[in-house]
């Protein structure tokens, strides 16, 4: 029956994690990330997973199930914001056939898929209440029915689930329930956001870089000016804009060696803008810069568009943009601050 069973989750894609996997970074909140990995993976707990979009957070599950006595195991992945409420029952707990209009055959629920595995929920914290309330009895039985169905399916199941919502707000606003709340919490883990720990930006940047090579073909790397407007940056997207980043970078730059200018316009706008001083009266060259900056923001960071709607050439454009970038960085390179 396992192997029928661990044959099903392959041929679903549901493959456990690769033990391999580790976080990149050398900082201090790092390590007290991968502290409370190695101590939380082994208890087989509930364990909920705090962060903002892209730091991470499904990581941080698979490393939690790559760590647990669970790793030959499915794991299993739950897009809980992807789904209307309906199809989440259907995905979790599947359905008898004639369920509903459409279910023409038995589907088996993810739960069932993941027995004896993990279970990552992501993004729980967008689940209606009825999903919740049912969610809730899994947790305290370790039993459930399929949508249609009378007879109840017992599984083994560690539910790991992870939201960038403040749940304790959602429970007093009555979005969402304590009782689950405190069943999907016995542990939690807090994932800090990538301006939190800049320090890891290069390593970062080189190790996405050197995927992105390798994917495309190529043998680029990003040269000091670049990398310190990485670092300056706040990365609001955290990890996962970084990623998109230096793809972009990589794909689109035409030299080896990555500048300033050879990144997305948004990153560059953010850290070459800055606000006058009261009173300060700008010069002509500042007032020039302000609205080539505005321009290209306003083209949505298409630089031939911005170009062509300051009616000069791409290559004079990247001139400006160069000068600019020579004009933001420091003196000597002696300024390291790199808070926000």
């Amino acid at each position: 029956l396992r192997l029928v069973e661990r044959k099903q989750v392959l041929e679903d894609s549901y493959r456990s994690p690769d033990i391999g996997l580790d976080l990149i970074g050398r900082s201090p909140a790092l390590d007290k990330v991968r502290l409370a990995i190695e101590r939380i993976a082994p208890t087989d707990s509930t364990t909920l997973i705090l962060g903002e979009t892209g730091v991470g957070k499904d990581m941080v599950a698979r490393l939690l199930h790559a760590r647990s006595r669970r790793h030959e195991r499915p794991f299993v992945v739950v897009d809980c914001a992807g789904l209307n409420e309906h199809l989440l029952q259907s995905e979790l707990f599947g359905h008898e056939k004639g369920a509903f209009t459409g279910a023409v055959r038995m589907k088996h629920g993810l739960f069932e898929v993941g027995n004896t595995g993990t279970i990552f929920l992501d993004e729980v914290g967008e689940m209606s209440p009825e999903v919740q309330a049912k969610l809730l009895r899994v947790l305290e039985t370790g039993r459930f029915r399929r949508l249609g169905g009378t007879k109840e399916i017992a599984v083994d199941v560690r539910v790991v689930s992870a939201t960038n919502r403040d749940l304790q707000g959602a429970i007093t606003r009555g979005h969402f329930r304590q009782d689950l709340f405190f069943r999907l919490a016995s542990f939690s883990v807090e994932i800090p956001a990538l301006r939190e720990h800049r320090e890891d930006i290069p390593l970062l940047v080189e190790h996405f870089a050197q995927q992105s090579n390798l994917r495309f073909s190529a043998a680029k790397h990003f040269g000091p000016a670049a990398m310190e407007t990485l670092v300056r940056y706040r990365w609001p997207g955290n990890i996962r804009e970084l990623i998109h980043v230096v793809q972009q970078s990589v794909v689109l730059s035409d030299r080896d060696v990555i500048e300033p200018e050879d990144l997305p316009a948004s990153v560059a706008l953010s850290v070459l803008e800055t606000s006058p001083s009261p009173g300060e009266v700008p010069s002509l060259r500042e007032v020039q810069r302000r609205h080539v900056l505005g321009v290209i923001e306003a083209a949505g960071g298409n630089r031939a568009q911005a170009a062509r709607n300051l009616q000069i050439s791409e290559r004079n454009l990247y001139r400006l943009l160069r000068r600019y970038a020579r004009q933001s960085r420091p003196p000597n390179g002696t300024d390291t601050d790199t808070s926000s």
